[in-house]
């Protein structure tokens, strides 16, 4: 809201008979402000208003915005019908049009009536929650850093097992949901993807982080159906998404999950209403139990994952039936504090890290959806690495024999070139135009040649 609006506001003490839709709007916004301490704000298509009991902001729909304009103006010239309702109340969203307040909030998460702040440098801080917190939600559990959760660390444990490994993937987890939470993962442009067989504690785990948050919040839209402006619309407003199994046949498109996640101005619409342009903020967390197919080979979308592999099934026997609900109950405060501390090392470390299961299956959804790159994997055939360098020409007609044994439908010259300039440079591969115009790849020998 500008200071000009501000202004104009301040001044909307009295109306006359004939004020305007636009002055009748200014005097809602001024009354509430006077009501609540706060002027109202419209953010991604929805208004919000402080709530002076817990210092948080709640949706004010359309519609009761409607209904109040209607019972306290309904005397003036301009409103009384239904169309002059809708309209001052398309005056008050545009007054109070706030494009980046809900995401100028600080790192943290309002929890038992106060305000866990996450400073930059990982520090842990309670404070008096008040508007300035910026928050719209508020866990009614105070956090408990030192408590234990056998429950809980049980899933992960049994889930990911001892030794280094077990560890990079519990603290790869703790930092994702923990950023998820104080509203910070969609800032490193990053989606979580909780991989792995049925029974291994993905679903549990999703559970309860899902329990932290109210359903007014929380979105379930697969980025499979991101290219559609009506599924985009849904993720507006939204603190967190979440996909309890991603369909392991459908392709997921790169441009719109590029955009979806990378922080870009998208458009949506629904149904009957106008487009309208918005940055999505949602944290996204789906679960699979296959790499969802993808037509995108370049490097852009495949970074804007991180992988987090439950490699061990709950042994036959030991399930425990409703063991969310209990850790939910029983074990809130410890897994609130475990997941504030995952922040706060995300914070001093400022990247989610790479674990080797990360990265070994980021490898094989490249490969499974680009034929150059498995290829230029197949050691049979090539050598990557170093200063190796061939003929891109070359390299093109023994990928098509290759493609021939192997059974693969082959790229064409064209989008063969392009796959191997967007996913090679993981691989130490390259591909350039020499001083003389030869196209050649760079890192890469042949092994095994046509007629070898």
């Amino acid at each position: 809201m500008t200071a000009a609006v501000h202004e104009f506001i301040r001044k909307a003490d009295v109306l006359s008979d004939d004020a305007t839709q636009h002055q009748i709007a200014a005097h809602v916004i001024k009354t509430t402000t006077d009501e609540t301490g706060r002027p109202p704000i419209h953010y991604q298509g929805t208004a919000y208003r402080i709530d002076p009991a817990d210092q948080l902001w709640k949706p004010w729909p359309k519609e009761h915005i409607e209904v109040h304009v209607a019972s306290r103006y309904g005397t003036q010239k301009l409103c009384r019908r239904a169309t002059d309702y809708r309209q001052i109340v398309g005056h008050l969203c545009q007054l109070c049009e706030d494009p980046e307040f809900f995401s100028g909030a600080p790192a943290g998460i309002a929890a038992d009536g106060q305000f866990w702040r996450v400073t930059a440098t990982g520090e842990i801080r309670s404070e008096p929650i008040t508007p300035e917190h910026r928050q719209r939600m508020q866990v009614m559990q105070a956090p408990e850093f030192e408590a234990e959760a056998p429950l809980f660390f049980g899933i992960l444990g049994n889930a990911f097992g001892p030794g280094a490994d077990g560890d990079g993937q519990r603290e790869l987890l703790q930092m994702g949901l923990g950023a998820a939470l104080t509203r910070q993962l969609w800032r490193h442009r990053i989606a979580l993807l909780l991989y792995g067989k049925t029974s291994t504690g993905k679903s549990t785990i999703l559970e309860i982080f899902r329990a932290l948050f109210p359903l007014d919040v929380i979105g379930a839209t697969s980025p499979q159906n991101w290219a559609s402006e009506y599924y985009v619309a849904a993720l507006a407003g939204k603190t967190l998404n979440i996909v309890g199994e991603l369909d392991p046949h459908t392709p997921i498109p790169g441009g719109p999950f590029k955009a979806v996640t990378g922080g870009d101005v998208v458009e949506g619409r629904h149904p009957t209403h106008r487009p309208f342009s918005f940055v999505c903020e949602a944290a996204h967390i789906f679960n699979c139990n296959r790499l969802p197919p993808t037509r995108d080979k370049s490097d852009a979308f495949f970074r804007r994952w991180r992988i987090v592999e439950f490699n061990n099934p709950i042994p036959v026997g030991s399930e425990i039936t409703g063991l969310a609900e209990r850790i939910n109950a029983e074990e809130a405060g410890a897994v609130l504090g475990w997941l504030l501390d995952g922040a706060g090392k995300l914070a001093q470390r400022g990247s989610l890290p790479e674990t080797p299961q990360h990265s070994r299956l980021i490898e094989t959804w490249r490969s499974a959806n680009n034929s150059a790159l498995q290829f230029l994997m197949d050691t049979e055939y090539c050598a990557t690495g170093g200063e190796l360098e061939q003929g891109a020409a070359l390299v093109f007609e023994c990928y098509r024999k290759w493609a021939s044994t192997e059974g693969v439908k082959p790229l064409g010259r064209t989008g063969f070139y392009e796959a191997v300039a967007d996913g090679g440079g993981r691989l130490g591969v390259t591909i350039y135009d020499s001083r003389d115009g030869v196209r050649t790849i760079k890192g890469l020998s042949l092994k095994k040649e046509l007629g070898a």
